[in-house]
């Protein structure tokens, strides 16, 4: 029985400022690494990917489910710009943890090249 495959769902984050970086944390448990695609701009985090179900063999009926699942779809402005280049993220235990060392200055020429960008990986 597919439940979900076919919906978007958006993981619930918290992002962090620190004196040096932005840490972004994505809960998104049952997701593989290979399943995800995270990309930055100097300005912008987009988080994507795919949740499958998952079924057991004895599996009769589905009586109730509250789990997500389906494509995963995150876009973040971020409050200040980052050294995209340097970003880290782990997977860990069902929690994305991604570092985004900030920059040192912000090039407001770049930031609309950047989002539109980053807004061309989600279809209208």
């Amino acid at each position: 029985m597919l439940l979900n495959e076919n919906r978007v769902w958006y993981p619930p984050i918290e992002l962090i400022e620190t004196d040096t970086a932005l840490i972004l944390r994505a809960e998104i448990p049952g997701v593989k690494i290979r399943d995800l695609d995270v990309r930055t701009t100097k300005s912008l985090i987009s988080i994507t990917g795919k949740r499958h179900e998952q079924h057991f063999a004895n599996e009769k009926e589905l009586i109730c489910s509250q789990l997500h699942y389906g494509q995963i779809e995150c876009l973040i402005e971020l409050p200040v710009p980052i050294q995209n280049h340097r970003v880290e993220a782990e997977l860990v235990d069902g929690v994305l943890t991604v570092i985004m060392p900030k920059a040192q200055t912000w090039d407001t020429s770049k930031n609309q090249e950047n989002i539109q960008e980053i807004l061309a990986l989600f279809p209208a």
